[in-house]
């Protein structure tokens, strides 16, 4: 660090100031040489450049002085600022300021008996900080040296801590040197007070009043020790300042972590080399400690299984193993990821971080991710049909019983619509997960609905998966048509559903499982066990509750409602102007008996929006397999009004059947009640067998 002294003083081949042996007479010339030329430069406008007593760097400040219009004989120096500004100075440097304390207090006492004092300022001058003497405090607050004084060369002219923002060095000024007239019985060394980038934050300056006749002290020890005290002072401060600010950063990047942690929705454990917990967020010390005890310093071995510890003994890094965490005599089945810590030696790791989640929390992640959510509610149940009424009355009764409720009803009668209702109605913060037994192999579907170990069969995931049952834990498992499951899966299914626990294929051990079945199925169940195609024990345990869903051609009421809604769904989502379904197009909707149900109006009306033109629905705008069968019914179909010929009657009804049917012997035998040997006789009798 550069230090200027401008007191007697020449400079080396280094620019730098070095202190001359002094006596009191060549002081006092000098002190009052000094004193001569302000008087010229205040009264004469010498220019102080030319004066030999003076450093240059104190006559160019002198002339900056001049400029900023400083009065040199004013009584008080400085101005003062507000106190609102003073309390926003303070608080901005309160750690500038307590650090600055805490060091004086060492050297409080022998300010006192030297008869110093000590001031602190910002960057820009403003005083911080008094401390040391009375006298000399009582002094110098005469002239404005008060907290809140704004003293810097341009409010106060030459002064030492001035020069020492200006120049970032060490500076010592004696009496006449500083330009205004009261300060010129003083002697001040100033330093700056730097950041760890270089910057200016504050100034120290250590000051003292000398009285008239400054010579007769000893100067020569005043002059050197004062400025290298208050330089090594600054220095101090600038390296607690610096320690400060990196306990400070600490603190932050510790409090950072906490909150970081706190965030993460998952469990997660520091451990140190010997596999001792060091630190745990809130929710890992809940999974290990349900009962609050405190888990930090206590073994890793003592919560979780063999599998974790395998892999902190092998320090091999693993991601999803899936194993249990031991508390209060308890197991939870979690999903781990373990990470290694590197040390400092070779094969020796440090610690190791591990990331925890229970199974359940994994689990209803993926059925989210993979829309295994149920949303409907029975307020999506378009129809206002006594039958349908019916159905949803039952199913929101049944809803709230808890028990397992198998759905029979046609394809395409919206029996997972209800059954995604029910759920929400019963578990609706639950999973729904649904299965299609027909639509999973046979060799499949014990692995989708039990799930597996790793390595249990070739092309198995290494880690293993949670199969549909597990999945559902806490929620719904919907098994649609299933009619079509393998005898030889329905004995495994009834023990899951009598034990409330499943055991993946391949593995060792039970996994508690909470969840209701609802079962769908087009087939006659009670008659496939009469068959032995399905086991008895299972299908009363599936249908504890059995709900039938009529088929459309039951809701001719709902027909065109339905219509309505399905088209104005589809014209929302795809922008469509939404047509108007003409009279002709309706007759021909609710002539037909919709053997797809639902599903098969829906794709219909949706079919019928894409090909209407000038926002009509008409006859020809419908799928040809309706407009066709409807009209094959209706073609030459006769009324028997005003016969009064029964057997003419009756010929003309066989008639009007067989057109209705198209022609169908069994359908038509059906419709009117007749054996099909009858309807053959009849048929011959009134000359139709020929026809038809």
């Amino acid at each position: 660090m550069e230090i200027i002294r401008t007191d007697i003083a020449c400079y080396d081949n280094q620019s730098n100031f070095i202190l001359n042996s002094v006596d009191n007479d060549l002081f006092q010339r000098r002190w009052q040489e000094i004193r001569q030329c302000k008087q010229r430069f205040i009264y004469y406008n010498e220019d102080p450049r030319n004066f030999p007593c003076l450093t240059p760097v104190v006559a160019d400040s002198w002339l900056r002085s001049y400029k900023f219009k400083i009065d040199p004989f004013a009584k008080k120096i400085g101005h003062n600022i507000s106190k609102d500004d003073l309390e926003a100075i303070l608080l901005e440097n309160s750690m500038l300021i307590s650090t600055t304390k805490t060091l004086i207090d060492a050297f409080k006492h022998l300010l006192k008996i030297s008869g110093y004092m000590l001031c602190l300022h910002n960057a820009n001058g403003t005083i911080l900080y008094l401390d040391g003497d009375d006298n000399e405090i009582s002094y110098f607050k005469s002239i404005n040296a008060v907290i809140g004084a704004v003293w810097n060369e341009a409010t106060s002219g030459t002064i030492a801590h001035g020069l020492s923002m200006i120049l970032k060095c060490p500076v010592q000024l004696i009496g006449p040197e500083h330009y205004c007239i009261t300060l010129e019985n003083t002697i001040c060394s100033a330093a700056p007070i730097m950041d760890e980038k270089g910057n200016l934050i504050g100034t120290l300056t250590l000051v003292q009043a000398l009285g008239e006749r400054p010579w007769e002290k000893n100067l020569k020890n005043l002059l050197s020790h004062t400025l290298g005290w208050v330089a090594s002072l600054a220095v101090a401060i600038e390296n607690s300042l610096k320690l400060e600010e990196k306990n400070r950063r600490l603190l932050v990047m510790n409090n950072t972590l906490e909150t970081i942690l706190s965030c993460i929705d998952a469990g997660v454990i520091a451990l140190d080399c010997d596999n001792k917990i060091i630190k745990a967020n809130r929710e890992a010390a809940l999974m290990l400690s349900p009962s609050g005890d405190k888990v930090e310093g206590r073994y890793i071995r003592d919560f979780v299984d063999d599998r974790v510890m395998q892999v902190l003994t092998s320090q091999k890094p693993v991601n999803y193993l899936e194993a249990t965490i031991r508390n209060c005599k308890k197991e939870r089945h979690c999903v781990f990821s373990i990470q290694f810590i590197p040390g400092q030696k070779e094969k020796r790791t440090e610690g190791a971080i591990i990331r925890v989640n229970l199974s359940e929390k994994i689990n209803n992640l993926v059925n989210v991710r993979t829309g295994a959510v149920a949303k409907y509610h029975f307020d999506d149940i378009i129809g206002n049909s006594a039958c349908i009424n019916h159905a949803k009355d039952l199913a929101r009764k049944f809803a709230d019983a808890g028990e397992n409720i198998l759905l029979i009803g046609e394809s395409g009668t919206g029996k997972e619509l209800f059954a995604q209702a029910i759920h929400n109605q019963y578990r609706p913060e639950g999973p729904f997960v649904a299965l299609n037994c027909s639509a999973i192999p046979r060799n499949l579907i014990e692995s989708e609905l039990f799930g597996y170990e790793g390595g249990t069969f070739t092309g198995a995931e290494r880690n293993g998966r949670p199969g549909k049952i597990e999945l559902a834990h806490k929620g719904t498992l919907f098994l649609d048509e299933i009619g079509d499951m393998p005898i030889e899966t329905q004995a495994t299914l009834l023990r899951v559903l009598e034990d409330k626990r499943v055991m993946r294929l391949g593995g060792r051990k039970y996994i508690p499982v909470d969840f209701r079945v609802i079962a769908a199925t087009n087939k006659n169940l009670y008659q496939m066990v009469q068959e032995n195609q399905f086991r008895l024990d299972l299908y009363f345990r599936l249908a504890v509750l059995k709900l039938e869903i009529p088929p459309l051609r039951q809701r001719q009421e709902d027909i065109l409602l339905l219509c309505q809604h399905f088209i104005e769904y589809y014209c929302k989502k795809t922008g469509h102007v939404l047509p108007t379904i003409s009279p002709a197009a309706k007759k021909v909707i609710l002539n037909y008996e919709w053997p797809g149900n639902v599903r098969q109006l829906e794709n219909a009306m949706i079919y019928a929006v894409n090909m209407s033109q000038d926002g009509i629905i008409d006859v020809r705008h419908l799928p040809n397999e309706i407009v066709r069968e409807t009209t094959q019914k209706n073609a030459g179909i006769r009324s028997i009004e005003g016969v009064t010929s029964m057997k003419e009657a009756e010929r003309i009804v066989i008639q009007n059947a067989m057109i209705y049917t198209g022609n169908n012997i069994p359908k038509a035998a059906r419709l009117l009640g007749l054996g099909k040997s009858t309807l053959y006789r009849k048929l011959k009798q009134y000359n139709l067998d020929k026809a038809y």
